[in-house]
């Protein structure tokens, strides 16, 4: 096993590009700014990239990526080795078709794992917001475009320190007690700023009377679908999350059908909010246990 770290980025982007991934933890810039909380090892194991996270004491097994046929095999020597070592081994992010396999193969019970499952929007919807099922949005975006007098442009090396910025006094008005995986996140946004240069993203900043009071960012997962990682506003202006939202797509994501928005994480409000924008599907993941 080896530690992950920047220097691998063309061996797992190869991997990605021959065998792409529907999950969206599955980018190298994903992987990467969650390194901190993951602590991920890697092998290559029967022509598979084989991930594991090593976290709290805790041990889990990524979905290996390749050949439909080799990820069977090269997990049975993951389940082989950490089963002889009497481990308490999680497996975490297995996709539906994956996890069924597993189940049948090794006897192993899983179970969805809805807090960490991807809602996938068709992107003409996010851009048109057509229909009485949008109306409410659209109105939002409009109303937006109205009273602000706002620019949008390209996020790049000369404004991302001012979006970090941005993201401490965002996370200075929340409350972290209730949430404390928004100093995870915060980590994460930190560690890709940090390493920006690196990093295969489009993403556009709003500014609104010159200061910063939007971004987002986000990269191709697939052919056909783009993820979008992180999706920050000034929570004191309205309708300015819905704007971003849309402008986004449009302005970057037309040329590609789908758009994966990641997942809910079990929190209440963002499932409100995800739903609310009727995805065309889940990318269903599932949990279980050696």
């Amino acid at each position: 096993m080896k530690q992950f770290s920047i220097e691998d980025k063309n061996i797992f982007n190869e991997f990605f590009r021959k065998y792409p991934p529907q999950n969206s933890e599955y980018t190298f810039t994903n992987l990467y700014m969650w390194n901190h909380y993951y602590n991920l090892y890697y092998e290559i194991i029967n022509d598979c990239l084989c991930l594991i996270s090593q976290r709290d004491n805790i041990t889990a097994i990524l979905p290996p990526i390749g050949d439909e046929l080799n990820i069977i095999r090269a997990f049975e020597v993951l389940y082989k080795r950490y089963k002889d070592e009497g481990s308490n081994t999680l497996l975490e992010r297995f996709p539906e078709k994956l996890a069924k396999k597993i189940s049948e193969i090794f006897c192993i019970e899983m179970e969805l794992d809805e807090d960490n499952s991807d809602y996938v929007y068709n992107t003409s919807d996010l851009i048109n917001l057509s229909g009485r099922k949008y109306h409410a949005k659209k109105n939002h975006v409009n109303r937006f475009k109205k009273l602000y007098n706002y620019s949008i442009e390209t996020l790049n090396e000369t404004n991302i320190m001012e979006c970090l910025y941005f993201t401490e006094k965002w996370l200075q008005d929340k409350d972290i007690q209730e949430n404390p995986g928004l100093l995870d996140e915060f980590q994460s946004i930190k560690t890709f700023f940090e390493s920006y240069r690196y990093f295969d993203v489009k993403g556009i900043v709003i500014r609104i009377g010159g200061k910063v009071e939007a971004y987002t960012f986000g990269e191709l997962l697939n052919p056909e679908t783009a993820v979008i990682h992180i999706e920050k506003a000034n929570p004191d202006i309205p309708d300015l999350y819905a704007f971003i939202n849309q402008c986004f797509a449009e302005k970057v994501w037309s040329h590609i059908p789908y758009i994966n928005r990641e997942q809910d994480m079990g929190i209440p409000g963002l499932r409100r909010a995800k739903q609310s924008y009727h995805p065309v599907k889940m990318v269903y993941k599932y949990k279980g246990q050696i």
